[in-house]
């Protein structure tokens, strides 16, 4: 296995997950991603073998055998891979140049945001009858629009406060399940109660509050749609939402593509501490990793 970082407790997630391998009969190494680190694996080439960059997208440089690792999907390839697999992501489109969209379709207010956006970055309520392409190069710099396409997409109504889930799965399997809510500016009232302005519409901001909350439907969502649409991306991080008045689920965005390891990086530290939470002992994390790392080896190689 690939570790994603030099950080102390990074390094002790992954001797964890690597006991937990062992534990089911597996042989486990831990290499970072630099060349002349796995060196010491050439002899493994010659041996049923699977690699695995856990956590974002690498290389493969010497690592031997089965290689599985992130994908750097931008939204519009996450999502076509999410419907394909019958997932259930919001209605949405690429704006195109000759795009017009009737509010008797998609409501009188939709949601645009950019294909190469990070945080919740640049994402914007609109007027469905107004919603245009913008070239590229007229956005300000900084602006992720500048770096892909913008993308519309249907609003979905999680409530006066917006709310979602983050949901983190490793080969389809739970390991950390979190209910994230912003209150701040102005609650909307109703789903299409825009007109007072400064309403938040994302949950994961740096003013968010979360708690742990193992929401058997959400989590099976997850579940179902890492199985069939990534079943070898190692990890996915779910953003999902649920319409409080038609009860539908919608997948925001799942990352395949996801650099920082979810239990050590700094975000993560500061929103344990700031909300008295734990994640890694929520699903005994460290341990159902390594379980479903293990099962996933043995389907590969048997």
């Amino acid at each position: 296995m690939v570790v994603p970082d030099d950080d102390p407790k990074t390094w002790q997630d992954f001797r964890a997950i690597a006991a937990a391998i062992r534990d089911h009969g597996m042989r486990a190494h831990l290499v970072r991603h630099r060349r002349h680190e796995q060196l010491a694996l050439l002899p493994l080439w010659l041996t049923p073998t699977v690699s695995i960059s856990i956590s974002g997208r690498t290389d493969r440089k010497l690592l031997p055998g089965r290689f599985l690792s992130g994908l750097e999907h931008s939204k519009v390839d996450e999502y076509r891979t999410l419907q394909a697999a019958g997932a259930p992501v919001p209605r949405w489109t690429e704006l195109a140049p000759d795009t017009r969209l009737d509010p008797g379709e998609w409501g009188p207010y939709v949601i645009e945001k950019p294909s190469a956006g990070w945080l919740g970055a640049n994402i914007r309520v609109r007027k469905t009858e107004k919603v245009r392409f913008t070239p590229p190069s007229s956005y300000e710099r900084g602006h992720y629009g500048r770096h892909g396409p913008m993308i519309v997409q249907k609003f979905v109504y999680t409530g006066e406060w917006p709310v979602s889930y983050r949901v983190v799965t490793v080969f389809g399997e739970v390991v950390l399940c979190y209910r994230q809510v912003t209150q701040r500016g102005t609650p909307l009232k109703t789903r299409w109660g825009f007109d007072a302005g400064g309403t938040a519409v994302i949950s994961n901001t740096k003013a968010m509050r979360i708690e742990l909350d193992a929401n058997a439907e959400i989590m099976e969502a997850a579940r179902r749609a890492h199985i069939r649409a990534f079943p070898d991306v190692p990890l996915l991080q779910f953003d999902i939402g649920k319409d409080v008045e038609t009860g539908e689920l919608a997948i925001f965005e799942c990352h395949p593509f996801a650099p920082l390891w979810p239990f050590s990086h700094g975000m993560a530290i500061s929103a344990q501490a700031s909300n008295a939470v734990d994640f890694d002992s929520q699903f005994e994390a460290m341990t159902t990793i390594g379980r479903s790392i293990a099962k996933k080896a043995a389907q590969i190689l048997h």
